[in-house]
């Protein structure tokens, strides 16, 4: 067998005749691209070692169970079976045993809610760790207590004026001013 020449028109370079270097091209743009489109491609070979094919149920799992389970839940891992994409064990690190135990109770609607995320079977069953979650950056910080008026602040300094320590004194005064801060101070006028 012979090869037949490969005849191109007069007026067409030839793949050869390219110049080298940087070339534009239709892909790239200078226009920015959101950085939500890139997520999954950017965790996925973090993620992946702990059987997250995908950080969405990471990144997602307020949305995937609520706020209120996402608060005191984590998901760990999936161990998938061996086709790697169904008949997955979530591993799931819960705050408490008390909530333990209502996952198990729950576990069914928790395996739907998730299933349904993915659009397939994905998780069959979930394996309960339970030990503390990380401090996640979006808890409120407690508000600062309220200066006190005069009045409070004389009945507060009288009421700890017979502790003899200094030092427990001043504690005391501390704690005092940070409840009677914080109390609710709207008095109901009477009728």
């Amino acid at each position: 067998m012979t090869k037949k020449p490969t005849s191109t028109a007069p007026g067409k370079p030839k793949a050869a005749d390219k110049p080298k270097g940087i070339v534009p091209s239709d892909i790239r743009t200078r226009a920015p691209k959101p950085l939500a489109g890139m997520v999954d491609r950017l965790t996925k070979s973090m993620l992946g070692r702990h059987g997250f094919a995908h950080g969405a149920i990471v990144t997602k799992w307020p949305e995937i169970v609520g706020n209120d389970m996402a608060r005191h839940t984590q998901p760990e891992k999936i161990v998938f079976s061996r086709d790697g994409v169904s008949g997955g064990i979530l591993h799931l690190r819960c705050a408490s045993g008390a909530l333990a135990t209502e996952i198990q109770h729950l576990e069914p609607q928790i395996l739907e809610r998730i299933n349904t995320f993915f659009g397939y079977k994905a998780v069959v069953r979930i394996k309960l760790v339970q030990g503390p979650l990380p401090k996640s950056k979006g808890e409120p910080m407690a508000k600062a207590p309220r200066p006190l008026s005069a009045d409070e602040a004389k009945n507060l300094a009288g009421t700890v004026a017979n502790v003899d320590d200094d030092e427990l004194r001043q504690a005391l005064e501390r704690l005092g001013q940070s409840i009677m801060g914080r109390a609710n101070t709207q008095k109901t006028e009477p009728e």
